[in-house]
């Protein structure tokens, strides 16, 4: 039972500076610490918040009533086994202060009255992230319903569904074609609206396997909602009052409730899709099975944000509050490396533990940078254009500059504690060094997304819709020049070149008369230019027959023909019907920036790296540079929608850049010894000697060209 915080009967606080503490709080007892010191729980009831605190923050506020930092160090000492001194209990005050647990002083000023316009855009500024909406209190039905929810969490259960996960685990092994076969079938708007749906079904079920949990071991579930994150609904269930609970095992329990529900869904989802036939249901069990893993390891494991994992490692660690000390360590060893400002450190910890915690700040911090700097990413790609720009800033500002000037005037308001230090020296002129050295012209090199291809390259498509009647080639075939490799008809160029057939031997009997008839000469010149161009429509549905029959212009190999083109079937000209190429031969397309392209002179030394092949890098050389930047992608597999490295977006049947880019056309300096076909990848080209800051520039330029339209 939480006991509040009261003062002695006819005691009286000292007046301000020193403050009262709230009434409200109560106290709770906590798992002892890792050097076996007792630890409590503060509850703060109003806002519903739980803070650990230690054996000494416990003593000092038993004494508070005393309101001198001396006198409450010497109660402490007279009356405990501890030892401590006014500037423990200082620190105490602070964290009383920060943490909102005293009484509003009446001596500070009032706040600013702030209008209602600027405090919704404050609000949006600080929430648009990340707020909550409470929903209801499920408390009562929680309470209701625990009978029959209780046995789900049983031993017996649980491993009844370690048995179902072993045999479903089994059956998909057994039939992997036809899991693989699924999955692909669900790569579709039905198959991704049913992955919406489940995400849902399966993330409220993940908040109830909480709730039901905590509700368990008697704790109270005031609230359960919606919380949107960068406006993304999900949902939250409040459990704050587990850390009031003393058994670490039971916190433990709680914070994996969530986990090992989806984990159960994914269990008997898999053994369902075993047993079921194709259809629906199956469709489902599938999606179950699938996306609750990926939704929970990727997102609810991950201790690097106040996930289910990082309470999990909290209570694993036995280490409360974990984000906040570890920060705080990391900061206070930052300001010792960086500026030698020599204080006590947040807390006292063996060695060891200080540097893991310390490990996992900055690696939080990376994390972190990564997440907003995707999610600014993503706003401003994919929200209207000048809310994207906005929403980025704030991103960039709130999140990222803001906590750094919030340091760096901390270090302003403590720069007597490490003014004209030898690290700050050291550091000052490391800083110096690197600055300096970014003026430094230093050679680099751009990969420039390339495609290595055949240097002749013939795609065989038909002029008009026709019916194939004979394939004469098959892939890998070695031809010569002139070699037929197919045949096809078209009964309405056929008609067209009969029709001009006709027309020609009708014209030519008129103008054989009008040569001896003197009535019909005056139409004799008339009669010419007719028949001249009749022939000329002859002559164009001949070649046009011709090319219903064509040839292989040069030596090379058929690369692929296209398996659907069947005789006695019907082709359309934009099907590619046969692909033929030269297989000694080759050349690399690459597309590179103004400054490279510039810079480059045929002749220059180049490389190319596949993505994927049974080679390393090959040897090039630039053979031309396009004068002009293009803004057409004449190569499609460049394009990011096909796994390319060139932002391109499709529009009719061009591929348009996001950017205009050169043309760069390289040959290899050795015989590649490869299949005849496209290899993609990029192409290593050499950079004029340019310092950092200037490439940093010259970056930024770009975006801000681009972005602005100028």
């Amino acid at each position: 039972m939480g006991a509040a915080l009261q003062l002695p009967a006819g005691m009286a606080l000292a007046p301000p500076p020193w403050p009262a503490l709230r009434q409200e709080l109560q106290l709770h007892h906590a798992p002892a610490l890792a050097d076996g010191s007792p630890s409590w729980t503060l509850h703060d009831p109003v806002r519903h918040r739980f803070t650990r605190i230690d054996w000494i923050t416990y003593e000092v506020l038993r004494r508070w009533w005393v309101a001198d930092a001396a006198l409450i160090a010497e109660e402490v000492n007279a009356h405990t086994t501890l030892a401590i001194s006014a500037e423990h209990v200082q620190q105490v005050l602070e964290f009383a202060r920060r943490n909102e647990l005293t009484e509003p002083t009446a001596a500070l000023p009032a706040p600013p009255r702030v209008s209602g316009l600027r405090a919704a855009a404050t609000w949006l500024l600080h929430h648009y992230l990340f707020f909550r909406i409470p929903l209801f209190s499920p408390d009562a039905l929680l309470q209701r319903l625990l009978p029959w929810a209780r046995p789900l969490g049983s031993r017996s259960f649980g491993r009844a569904t370690l048995a179902a996960l072993l045999l479903g685990l089994l059956a998909v092994v057994w039939d992997w074609s036809a899991f693989t076969t699924q999955a692909v079938d669900m790569l579709s708007w039905r198959g991704l609206a049913l992955y919406g749906v489940t995400l849902v079904a399966v993330k409220i079920a993940h908040e109830f396997g909480h709730a039901f949990t905590a509700r368990h071991h008697g704790c109270r579930v005031p609230t359960m909602g919606v919380a949107f994150m960068v406006l993304w609904p999900v949902a939250y269930t409040d459990t704050s009052e587990v850390w009031r609970l003393s058994d670490a095992r039971a916190r433990l329990s709680v914070a994996l409730a969530g986990v090992r529900t989806e984990l159960t869904i994914a269990a008997w989802a898999t053994l369902a899709w075993a047993l079921m036939p194709d259809g629906p249901l199956r469709a489902v069990a599938f999606t179950l099975g699938t996306l609750t893993w990926v939704s929970t390891v990727a997102v609810n494991l991950s201790p690097f944000m106040r996930f289910d994992g990082y309470f999990v490692l909290c209570d694993l660690l036995d280490q409360p509050n974990l984000h906040e000390r570890s920060f705080a360590l990391a900061r206070w060893w930052l300001r010792r490396v960086l500026l030698g400002w020599e204080t006590p450190a947040p807390e006292e910890m063996a060695p060891g533990l200080r540097r893991a915690l310390m490990a996992f700040a900055f690696v939080t911090w990376a994390y972190r940078l990564t997440l907003y700097l995707g999610i600014a990413w993503l706003v401003y790609h994919f929200a209207i254009k000048a809310v994207g720009i906005v929403l980025f800033a704030v991103e960039l500002g709130f999140f990222i500059m803001l906590p750094v000037i919030r340091e760096l005037k901390l270090w302003h308001a403590g720069r007597q504690g490490w003014r004209g230090s030898r690290r700050l020296r050291l550091t000052l002129g490391v800083a110096a060094a690197v600055a300096a050295a970014g003026f430094v012209p230093m050679a680099g090199h751009e990969s420039a997304g390339a495609v290595l291809q055949p240097a002749q390259h013939l795609a065989v498509r038909l002029p008009t819709a026709a019916v194939l009647e004979k394939m004469h080639v098959q892939p890998g075939q070695q031809v010569k020049a002139g070699t037929l490799l197919l045949e096809a008809s078209a009964s309405a160029m056929e008609q067209r070149l009969q029709a001009a057939q006709v027309r020609i031997r009708q014209l030519q009997a008129q103008v054989a008369a009008a040569s001896v008839d003197t009535q019909q000469q005056a139409q004799w010149g008339s009669l010419q230019k007719q028949l001249a161009t009749a022939r000329q429509e002859a002559v164009a549905a001949q070649e046009d027959m011709a090319r219903l029959r064509p040839r292989a212009p040069f030596d090379g190999m058929v690369m692929a023909v296209d398996e659907a083109a069947r005789a006695g079937g019907v082709v359309s000209p934009q099907q590619t019907l046969l692909q033929l190429a030269e297989p000694n031969r080759w050349r690399v397309v690459a597309y590179a920036g103004e400054s490279t392209a510039r810079a480059l002179q045929p002749g220059d030394g180049a490389r190319f790296v596949a993505d994927a092949a049974p080679m390393r890098g090959l040897s090039a050389r630039v053979v031309s540079v396009a004068p002009h930047a293009s803004t057409v992608l004449a190569e499609p597999m460049l394009a990011q929608a096909h796994g390319g490295a060139l932002e391109a977006t499709s529009q009719g049947r061009e591929w348009l850049l996001a950017q205009p880019m050169y043309r760069v056309e390289l040959e290899l300096l050795a015989d590649a010894s490869l299949s005849p076909r496209q290899w993609r990848g990029h192409a290593v080209l050499a950079q004029p000697a340019r310092s950092a800051w200037e490439r940093v520039w010259t970056a930024a330029a770009a975006v801000m060209v681009r972005e602005l339209g100028f």
